[in-house]
């Protein structure tokens, strides 16, 4: 049975990412799927990484969303993007988890904690000016995340999606996008 862990990066907890979320949910969960959820906002942590990427001790909150990572085979962020970049909180909760020497080793670029068999999917959903620059030329902030973080440390394959601004759910380009997030998460991917 695939163990799935939902991200909920969006620090303000808004009704649209709940329904996508929830829709992915739902999908997964009548594919018989485990699902297991961390909402990085309600986290209690410092989110500034040290000088010079020093390894610090881990609060327990990123202990425990490190132990949900390493428990589950896919991991889906849903992550907002506000003003062409992603909201620090996210940055914050990645750059302090995936830290050269806490979870690979830097000079050898050896996998301690080995995230090898396990795949990801970013899902990015854009305010209207980053929305405008991503039609022009389709680079939005998360590739950090994805290459940085996911990719380097092993997760294969890493799936993106990207929104457009979603004012209302009632509309047929956010229904088409719920529609998706379910499939998605019937797929188990």
């Amino acid at each position: 049975m695939k163990q799935i862990l939902i991200i909920n990066g969006d620090p303000e907890k808004t009704d649209t990412i709940r329904y996508l979320i929830d829709a992915y949910r739902k999908g997964a969960e009548e594919a018989g799927a485990h699902i297991r959820e961390i909402t990085i906002v309600d986290l209690i942590f410092n989110p500034n990484k040290q000088f010079n990427n020093s390894v610090t001790e881990l609060e327990p909150d990123l202990k425990r969303a490190l132990d949900q990572i390493i428990w589950s085979g896919h991991v889906v962020l849903f992550c907002p993007v506000y003003l062409s970049s992603i909201p620090t909180r996210i940055k914050g909760f990645f750059d302090r988890l995936f830290i050269p020497d806490q979870v690979f080793l830097a000079k050898q670029q050896n996998i301690r904690k080995n995230f090898a068999g396990k795949s990801a999917r970013i899902v990015s959903i854009l305010d209207e000016e980053t929305f405008e620059y991503w039609k022009q030329d389709k680079k939005v902030t998360y590739l950090s995340i994805k290459r940085n973080v996911f990719e380097n440390c092993r997760f294969h394959p890493v799936h993106t999606n990207t929104i457009g601004q979603l004012y209302s759910i009632e509309n047929e380009y956010s229904k088409k996008w719920l529609r998706k997030m379910e499939t998605f998460g019937a797929k188990l991917m």
